[in-house]
């Protein structure tokens, strides 16, 4: 397509795919998409086994990698037993004898929120093995703004830097930090969001983006909400919770069919999740955190491991009550598996379709 993202990165088409799944990233890319690998779950030796897999898959086509930088984290496991109240601990312990949620069979699996990954320092590190891979053009920071000596290298080696923002304050902060794409983030979308929808965020971030192209997250799910993105200023689209229902996207078989039968409405929006307000799919433990005897949810990044073994649990013995994903309300369009490539022709039809429609009104 005829537009300045596409060039600036050496794309096909303005269609981003985030997803903590490498098979997501690779087909998606090679459709002409650019596949975005987000990497909080990472090591650094296992992100460069998985960005070599993906050069591999693609022939050398180019994605990037979402990486988040935090402004304080705890650096000791040990600090983790030291600061959660025993309030916390009690609650928690009672829901797992309520559900019946058996201890994860690998506690190495539950590092999903291990103090020593959850830090500026962890991610740098993250950042600069990215950039060992010439193939890799797009770096996000899904939190904060990446170290000066990471953005300096990024710039030095033409890979573009990227930031989520939820509002016009988050966006005007990441102008001044240098980035050179803007991805406005709705309310509708999965995952860490704010609280302003995307109809409404994206024009906003295209007035203050000062000519930087803009991208449009939350939900979008066929090429109409793509072409509704390009009506308003953005110049493509950011999409994650599409993925997960896709041939490639490996969501167990159980939470799968949940997802493919839920409605927008199925969705909530806790902190219980990770301590920061996250869209996911609803279930009995987390409409439970929002009874009047539940505690408050801890801060990030405390919450998230007071309940990571329950979350790792959950997934690995399908336990109903718990099993749940981040995921935004386009989850009621999601109602049939598809590959990533039949989701990307899919959305390029549909916006076509829609841009002529529109066309055809100001002809009549």
């Amino acid at each position: 397509m005829n537009i300045d993202v596409c060039r600036q990165l050496d794309i096909k088409y303005p269609i981003f795919a985030f997803s903590h799944c490498r098979d997501v990233v690779a087909a998606v890319s090679k459709t002409g998409g650019m596949g975005v690998l987000g990497v909080s779950r990472h090591s650094a030796e296992e992100l460069a086994i998985d960005l070599k897999w993906i050069v591999e898959q693609t022939g050398g086509k180019p994605f990037g990698v979402d990486l988040i930088f935090p402004a304080k984290g705890l650096s000791r496991e040990d600090a983790v037993d030291e600061a959660l109240p025993e309030e916390h601990r009690a609650f928690v312990a009672a829901l797992i004898d309520q559900f019946d949620v058996p201890p994860p069979t690998d506690g190495e699996s539950a590092r999903l929120y291990s103090a020593h990954m959850l830090t500026s320092e962890h991610f740098t590190e993250l950042a600069h093995v990215a950039l060992e891979f010439p193939e890799v053009k797009f770096l996000v920071s899904a939190l904060g703004a990446p170290p000066t000596e990471v953005a300096d290298r990024a710039r030095a080696q033409g890979v573009k830097l990227g930031a989520l923002v939820g509002s016009p304050r988050h966006a005007t902060r990441q102008i001044e930090a240098g980035m050179d794409i803007l991805i406005a983030q709705g309310h509708e979308a999965g995952g860490h969001i704010g609280n302003i929808s995307s109809m409404v965020l994206t024009p906003q971030i295209v007035d203050i983006a000062e000519g930087r192209p803009v991208l449009t997250a939350g939900g979008i799910g066929d090429g109409r909400q793509m072409a509704a993105a390009f009506a308003l200023g953005a110049q493509g689209v950011w999409l994650g919770s599409v993925w997960l229902a896709t041939v490639e996207g490996e969501l167990p078989p159980k939470l799968l069919k949940r997802v493919l039968g839920a409605t927008s409405e199925g969705t909530l929006v806790s902190r219980a999740y990770s301590g920061k307000s996250v869209r996911l799919l609803r279930t009995p433990w987390f409409d439970a955190w929002e009874g009047e005897d539940a505690p408050k949810p801890l801060p990030t990044p405390l919450q998230g491991m007071l309940v990571r073994d329950a979350m790792t649990s959950a997934v690995e013995h399908q336990v109903d009550a718990v099993l749940t994903t981040p995921i935004g309300q386009i989850v009621g369009m999601m109602n049939k598996q598809e590959t990533c490539a039949g989701v990307v022709s899919r959305l390029v039809e549909q916006f076509i379709e829609a841009t002529g429609n529109l066309i055809d009104i100001l002809e009549d």
